[in-house]
């Protein structure tokens, strides 16, 4: 058996927290998108066998999810990595410091990516030379409002402004770049992403990428689940703008029921 843990290419990171609703969709997704970029079926998947790895790094779920993943874990080499922060950007940064790749990409829990996602990361990395790259998001759940919310957040990636080039349920870097400009703002618990992503639009912008060819199909459960939610959480980013204090103000508890 070929020694890959050396040369890994890709290494995917998954915060999560009581996500066993989506965590095995999304793990799913990934697999599959690897098993297309090696070329063997997804059954036959075992990832130390290739330059990829997947890792979960759980923040102290309370529900299935650790068990969810191991069975990942068994059958296709998934690492789960336990993690008590209480906060995404501290369950990111322990899941990348358990990784070797030298292509760090960033899927949120309740993220479903394309089953092209690795040949499209890997040539905008190690053909084009891209630091930092946002992919294009649309809403796994159906519905009208959903789809203006998630156009009205690729239209605004394109405004000249470093803080309008984020949202870090899909993003890739490589590691260079995470290493000098991050890790993710472990004090904040929204816009943690901030440091990685302002540092390559500002400071290496024709390395940095808002890509529209990829898209990953993300969860609307903040706005579906919760009582005018569109507008609290748009009144929100707008005040994780203007103030210090709504990046540490926590909200995100809102989950899916298993089975939705």
């Amino acid at each position: 058996m070929a020694d890959t843990t050396s040369g890994r290419r890709l290494s995917f990171v998954i915060p999560a927290r009581n996500e066993e609703a989506l965590i095995g969709e999304v793990v799913e997704a990934i697999l599959v998108s690897i098993a297309r970029a090696v070329g063997v079926t997804r059954d036959a998947l075992w990832l130390p066998d290739t330059p990829f790895e997947v890792v979960v790094a759980d923040d102290g779920s309370e529900d299935a999810t650790a068990a969810i993943v191991g069975r990942y874990a068994a059958g296709a080499g998934v690492r789960l990595v336990a993690c008590v922060g209480r906060t995404c950007a501290r369950a990111r940064n322990a899941g990348a410091a358990a990784t070797t790749g030298r292509i760090l990409c960033f899927v949120d829990a309740d993220t479903i990516v394309p089953a092209d996602a690795v040949a499209r990361i890997l040539q905008l990395h190690e053909r084009e030379g891209r630091c930092l790259v946002l992919y294009r998001l649309a809403s796994r759940e159906p519905g009208v409002r959903a789809w203006l919310w998630w156009t009205f957040w690729g239209l605004a990636r394109h405004l000249p402004l470093a803080r309008a080039k984020s949202m870090p349920a899909f993003m890739s870097c490589d590691r260079a770049h995470f290493e000098s400009y991050g890790p993710f703002d472990e004090s904040w618990v929204i816009a943690e992403e901030w440091p990685l992503t302002e540092a390559a639009y500002r400071y290496h912008p024709e390395r940095f990428l808002y890509d529209r060819t990829l898209t990953a199909r993300t969860s609307s459960r903040r706005m579906e689940l919760q009582p005018f939610g569109y507008l609290r959480t748009f009144l929100k980013w707008v005040l994780v703008v203007l103030s210090p204090w709504a990046r540490t103000d926590a909200y995100d508890h809102i989950r899916h029921e298993a089975g939705d």
